[in-house]
């Protein structure tokens, strides 16, 4: 396993791995069409704005297996593993790293996300606390924050 900085060269199998990892989940053809609209957003926003955010890969093999990002070193937007590689601690790593990072650029000295329901657990497990919000989330999801 290897973690390191997302390339911009890296989109096209980013959008795949999202993309398929998307499709496993419990959620309606609409959600994960809003879904996939929302990680394709979060991608271009990092394309123009690399220098103001966390945007890291695991690979395995060669092969991109796993990637977050945290916008402006406190929005994490994305963390995926690709489902045949869940379990295997990519995502705790990706997310230690992440948070490495963050450290000391975060203006909220944490880091926030919007668990989906299947991963609240797992946030939990990483240290993460539910926090208040104004946003209306989707059923199930879970507004949470980890200190840095």
């Amino acid at each position: 396993m290897k973690i390191e900085t997302i390339h911009a060269d890296d989109s096209k199998a980013l959008l795949s791995l999202m993309s398929e990892t998307i499709a496993t989940l419990d959620f309606s053809y609409e959600e994960q069409l809003e879904l996939n609209q929302n990680v394709t957003d979060n991608l271009h926003w990092w394309n123009a704005n690399p220098d103001q955010g966390c945007h890291l890969k695991c690979t395995l093999d060669g092969k991109i297996v796993g990637v977050i990002l945290v916008k402006k070193f406190w929005n994490l937007c994305s963390l995926f593993i690709a489902p045949e590689n869940q379990g295997q601690g990519l995502g705790r790593a990706l997310l230690l790293a992440a948070i490495d990072q963050c450290k000391g650029k975060s203006e909220k000295q944490a880091i926030w996300l919007n668990a989906a329901p299947n991963a609240i657990s797992f946030y939990r497990a990483m240290g993460c606390i539910s926090r208040s919000s104004s946003q209306q989330l989707p059923l199930g999801f879970n507004a949470m924050q980890i200190s840095l």
